[in-house]
């Protein structure tokens, strides 16, 4: 502690996860960056760059690790400024200005209830220490507690980017440099988690009590929401980038999903379900941050190399760019939840957790989590189907633009560092046993097995355990099904006399990328299914042989999709606020008169309330 400032600086196992969540993706980002940022030697920006880049890093740091709201906040306007500028780097560009201004009116937003929620701490406590918090948080009156955890929830769910509180973030991602949307998407969004976290069960007064079992199902509902509705909008993304970041609401949901059932069951003092949700939760946390900093860091190897984020001009960069194709790969599976990988392993765990709903004493509760299921099974499929779009898309098939001509793999040092980011995905895929110690060191839970290899699993109260999973079982069992699927097919065809043809051109002489499947055929199944949601329109552009309208020399038609919560949510917002201070202005006449009139009936209204007041 420094006395005169009051600076608290406190680390227990909460706040060391996530600095290691920190840590890691930061240490792969910043060696990723030394051959990114090249593109911005020329431009003699890349020292303010640079500032920018480590004070970011830096406030997140100093955020986790912060024992005192004022502190807190300030760091965390830290974070959000040095974000926003990060954001706007490339301010050349009319849409990045735009997507910084929306970015910094929603953090400013959340900001603004995180205030509020510290702000009844205070006033309960009359200290703005979180130790203050922490210990009487317990006395606090039941309604004060459930202020906290809504204001919480809004302030630091906008910072996570949760439905409906979302609408910066696939607006500033894509918009930002890719090493800082790596950092933003894999990093910044789990501090908004860990704020949830720390309030939920150190600030808040949370205890075993049902009174508490609505602030669960208000984040699994949340959750369900931001997991499918994100999904939903990914899989119909071109823009690489974009869909990435659609794809990071889609696993804050999931993480909130697991959280949520961890107080849902915590409520009904459920332990060892509280205990499994949770580890899905956390595990999910540190598993995305690997996998989207992996893949945001391939997407920005893809953009460095051809300076396009559009799918639709992509293709056959699995040739040129090998490595990069290679770990991106990775970070697709892992985020698929395919095995081995790490997403597979919380995921799991994370309808384990949904299944053992069955357990609470409620059947409201009861059916109410089976119908999150849905949602979330449904998320798991498209969000496999997204990432065959992306890579397919991105590296397969054949080059559908000038963008992929006479490009080579990126600098040795951006493959160093998504290569630190892939084998962690590797690592925490196929020896789980890593991640799940971590978690429970952290969260102070029981125990787990010594060896590595051995099945993981979660006890419960009479000592038996369940959720068990040995990967190193599924390991083999895949390489075995492999190698047999393998040796069928050799065997089934060695003695087969084989005849080469060339892949049938439907008459036209040759195959050529107007033949393939683009990214919006691929997505339009999913596209007709949810047609209400998306609202699809077809934009149609011609062009004519001269003045002769009905002789096209060109038609192009694209598919265009509306945001129902910009349309609906806050455009009608904006408009009403717009209306509302558009009269005010008309006060501001600019004569004497009127403001000393504007003077005397405020005067005569506060009189007024004085007097009643005394008379009451």
């Amino acid at each position: 502690m420094i006395p005169f400032f009051n600076l608290e600086i406190f680390v227990d196992g909460i706040s060391a996860f996530f600095l290691l969540i920190v840590g890691i993706v930061s240490f792969a980002v910043s060696i990723y960056s030394i051959g990114y940022s090249k593109e911005y030697h020329a431009q003699k920006r890349i020292s303010t760059f640079g500032f920018l880049f480590n004070v970011f890093i830096l406030s997140m740091i100093l955020v986790v690790s912060s024992n005192n709201a004022f502190f807190f906040l300030l760091f965390w306007e830290a974070m959000s400024l040095t974000s926003f500028f990060l954001v706007i780097y490339d301010h050349d560009k009319d849409e990045n200005l735009k997507s910084g201004m929306t970015y910094l009116v929603m953090t400013h937003l959340g900001t603004a209830f995180i205030f509020a929620s510290f702000l009844l701490g205070y006033i309960q406590t009359g200290s703005f220490s979180f130790d203050s918090f922490r210990h009487d948080s317990a006395s606090f009156p039941l309604f004060v507690k459930n202020l906290v955890f809504v204001f919480a929830f809004i302030g630091f769910g906008t910072k996570a980017g949760i439905v409906p509180m979302h609408v910066w973030l696939p607006k500033a991602h894509p918009s930002a440099p890719s090493n800082i949307s790596s950092l933003m998407s894999a990093v910044m969004i789990k501090i908004g988690i860990y704020g949830m976290i720390r309030t939920i069960f150190d600030f808040s007064g949370f205890g075993t009590s049902v009174d508490f079992a609505w602030w669960g199902m208000l984040l699994v509902a949340f959750g369900s929401a931001s997991a499918i509705i994100g999904v939903l909008y990914a899989v119909v993304e071109h823009d690489i980038k974009r869909a990435l970041a659609f794809s990071s609401i889609d696993n804050i949901g999931i993480i909130l999903i697991g959280l949520g059932l961890s107080v849902v069951f915590a409520s009904f003092q459920l332990t060892a379900f509280a205990v499994l949700a949770l580890v899905a939760s956390m595990y999910h946390t540190i598993n995305h941050a690997v996998f989207k900093g992996l893949l945001f860091m391939g997407a920005g190897s893809v953009v460095f190399a051809t300076h396009t984020k559009n799918t639709e001009h992509l293709g056959g960069l699995v040739k040129q760019m090998p490595w990069t194709a290679l770990l991106f790969l990775i970070g697709a599976i892992s985020i698929s939840g395919l095995p081995p990988f790490n997403g597979f392993i919380s995921e799991w765990f994370t309808m384990q957790s949904l299944l053992s709903s069955y357990h609470i004493p409620s059947t409201i509760l009861q059916i109410s989590i089976a119908f999150a299921s849905l949602p979330f099974a449904l998320t798991i499929g498209i969000a496999a189907a997204t990432f065959v779009k992306l890579f397919a898309m991105t590296f397969l098939s054949k080059a559908r633009d000038m963008h992929t001509v006479n490009i080579k793999e990126v600098p040795r040092s951006m493959i160093l560092g998504m290569s630190i980011l892939a084998s962690l995905c590797v690592l925490f895929g196929v020896v789980p046993h890593f991640g799940v110690s971590l978690i429970s060191t952290a969260f102070h839970m029981s125990s787990q097995p010594t060896n590595p290899f051995d099945s993981i699993s979660i006890p419960n109260n009479s000592g038996k355990s369940f959720a068990n999973l040995s990967m190193p079982v599924v390991v083999i069992l895949l390489s075995s099904i492999l190698i047999a699927i393998f040796g069928f097919i050799r065997v089934l065809s060695g003695g087969t006399k084989k005849t080469r043809y060339g892949t049938w051109d439907c008459g036209f002489g040759s195959l050529n990328e107007r033949m393939e499947y683009t990214p919006t055929s691929l997505s339009q199944p999913i596209r007709t299914v949810f047609k209400v949601f998306f609202r699809p329109h077809n934009q149609t552009q011609k062009e004519s042989f001269g003045e002769i309208q009905y002789m096209l020399k060109t038609l192009k038609i694209e598919t265009v999709i509306k945001n129902i919560f910009e349309d609906m949510l806050y455009a009608p917002i904006v408009s009403s606020f717009v209306f509302f201070f558009d009269k005010v202005r008309r006060l501001q006449t600019g004569k004497i008169n009127a403001y000393l009139l504007y003077i005397m009936i405020t005067l005569v209204l506060l009189l007024l309330f004085v007097r009643l007041s005394n008379n009451g």
